[in-house]
């Protein structure tokens, strides 16, 4: 009877000792499973800019954000060596020439500049949200992608699963479903976008009284800035665009590709309207239009001091002004130094950024 009174003390005793070992594996199990934050990335926004668009559903994080640059240069995303670059040439301020899509339309890449302020995207505004540019280039069309060789790839990497881990709290990329592998890839390229922000140029430094135009390019800036070339309606500062959608007179009756904004509304009014570009880095971006049908800055002053098409369907009333009618009547000086102006749009800060910098 002893013995086995001793036994079952024992026994109690070893029960209770089990629990409480359970009791702090769980709870030390608990502090080392605590989900992984990431760091806030705090977007400089410069003086005398609007507020940006963010995403609630996207926050900028440092380390989305350095993934995101990672796979905007990185190949890897593709099956036949493209990458984000191939399209948005870094020397080119983040744009290309001319892409030809596979029904045969030639379209000018618009830069990756200042999107954080952009409503939507895309000449005719076809997609309305930053965070789902990028799922297209997936297609066959562009990359290629094959998403079962990818996700061995971004397995294999040395780097790529620490920084998923990192970016989005992902242990194992093959855990998710192809669709939603590409949405957080999609998230990260866009919060990298997000960060590449343009406020330096020769016009920003004289506007914070740090250097001073030359007269020729003073004379381009009363130009770009009165009625006499009545350019700052559409392209006024600090964004050097409206953000809104209009028809320049490109064509008298606008036709296939050529219609524009309405090719995505159906709205008949839309016709021949076209997302209005910034002009930051303007130098850097031809050819220019949404076709690419002017090579230089000289062909577009010119277009537009002679060649407008006043009766073009919905075309804006700012170009239709009486005093426009027969053209802006600029002089070979204005027009000249008006270049030089645009010319002054140039941000070489931007171009230079470390932060934008190719990182493989």
């Amino acid at each position: 009877m002893y013995l086995a009174s001793k036994i079952m003390k024992n026994i109690i005793y070893l029960s209770a000792v089990l629990v409480v070992l359970t009791m702090y594996s769980c709870k030390k199990d608990t502090v080392e499973s605590t989900p992984y934050t990431p760091t806030a990335y705090e977007l400089t926004v410069p003086d005398h800019f609007p507020p940006p668009y963010l995403s609630n559903e996207n926050p900028l994080t440092v380390e989305g954000v350095r993934l995101g640059r990672m796979l905007y240069y990185d190949p890897i995303l593709s099956t036949n060596g493209l990458s984000c670059t191939a399209c948005h040439e870094p020397s080119k301020s983040f744009s290309t020439g001319i892409y030809t899509a596979p029904s045969g339309e030639k379209i000018s890449v618009p830069p990756h500049v200042n999107l954080a302020w952009n409503p939507d995207y895309n000449w005719t505004g076809s997609e309305p949200i930053l965070n789902h540019l990028p799922m297209g280039d997936f297609s066959p069309t562009i990359f290629n992608t094959d998403m079962a060789l990818l996700v061995t790839k971004f397995k294999s990497h040395a780097l790529y699963p620490t920084l998923f881990k990192q970016a989005f709290n992902i242990d194992d990329v093959a855990s998710l479903s192809h669709h939603d592998l590409q949405v957080k890839i999609s998230l990260a390229i866009t919060q990298f976008l997000r960060t590449m922000v343009s406020s330096d140029t020769k016009l920003d430094r004289v506007m914070r009284h740090e250097a001073t135009f030359t007269p020729q390019e003073w004379d381009g800036y009363v130009t770009f800035t009165t009625e006499t070339g009545d350019c700052f309606h559409c392209h006024g500062y600090p964004l050097m665009t409206s953000n809104i959608y209009s028809n320049n007179g490109l064509e008298l009756s606008p036709q296939g590709t050529n219609q524009g904004r309405y090719l995505v509304t159906g709205n008949p009014t839309d016709i021949g309207k076209y997302s209005i570009p910034s002009l930051r880095n303007i130098e850097l971006t031809a050819p220019y239009m949404h076709d690419g049908r002017f090579q230089t800055l000289e062909d577009v002053v010119e277009f537009y001091n002679s060649g407008v098409q006043w009766n073009s369907p919905n075309i804006d009333p700012i170009m239709t002004k009486p005093a426009k009618i027969y053209g802006l009547n600029l002089t070979p000086t204005q027009k000249a130094n008006l270049v030089l102006f645009l010319k002054a749009l140039t941000d070489s800060t931007f171009m230079n950024n470390p932060n934008y910098a190719n990182p493989l």
